[in-house]
Order: C-alpha cells, then sequence, then structure tokens
C-alpha cells in the first residue's frame, strides 16, 4: 500500500510539474505577442518642492487617451504630443501601475529575460 501510494504522489507531482511549465511557456507566448519591450509613463501630480508659486497647481504636463503624452511649456501656446505603450495619469494608483505589469513581473519571476 505505501509503495502504491509513493508511486500516485510522484505521477501526481509530475502532472503539477508538466502543467507549471505549461503555464510558463504560454505566459511567455502571450508576452511575445504583446511585445517585448513596453514602454510605460506615470504623470506625478506637482509637489511643493518643484517651483510653483504658492497656490498654482497649472499642469505642463497632461495624460491624452490612454497612450499619449500631452506637454506644453509655460507662455509658449504649441503644445507636445509623445506616445507610449501606456499611460497612467495623476491619479492613478500602484495597483493600477502593478495590475498592468504584472506580467513582465511574472516572466522576471520565472526566469525569462524582461526588457
Amino acid at each position: 500500500a505505501g509503495l502504491a501510494s509513493a508511486c500516485k504522489v510522484k505521477e501526481l507531482e509530475d502532472i503539477i510539474a508538466r502543467g507549471i511549465e505549461e503555464r510558463r511557456r504560454m505566459h511567455e507566448i502571450i508576452q511575445e505577442l504583446r511585445g517585448n519591450v513596453r514602454v510605460y509613463a506615470r504623470i506625478r501630480p506637482f509637489l511643493p518642492g518643484d517651483g510653483l508659486p504658492p497656490g498654482d497647481s497649472t499642469s505642463f504636463v497632461s495624460a491624452g487617451t490612454g497612450s499619449t503624452v500631452h506637454v506644453a511649456r509655460p507662455g509658449d501656446p504649441s503644445e507636445h504630443e509623445f506616445k507610449f505603450d501606456r499611460v497612467f495619469d495623476q491619479s492613478a494608483g500602484q495597483d493600477c501601475v502593478y495590475e498592468e505589469v504584472s506580467g513582465l513581473v511574472t516572466s522576471a519571476l520565472d526566469g525569462y529575460n524582461v526588457v
């Protein structure tokens, strides 16, 4: 009975190991399909030491449609647009950022080279 039980445990451990390897392989395929290099931008709110006059909260950097950032210089009517894979605005918390990059974290923990 002990030998049969040990064999069954070994068989189940092998099934689990194959499942883990398959999950890693599928996860890596998904990451490659999304693109191996991704660029994210996160806009932070102004802090007291950023040199703005007291009470002035004018922002010269703003998030666009989720993948663009608009930058305007004070006194310059022109605006510059920059594109990224994803832009997080000033209200985005750590949880939003982590949700977006968690796949890359998983790849790194699985031992893949993450750029």
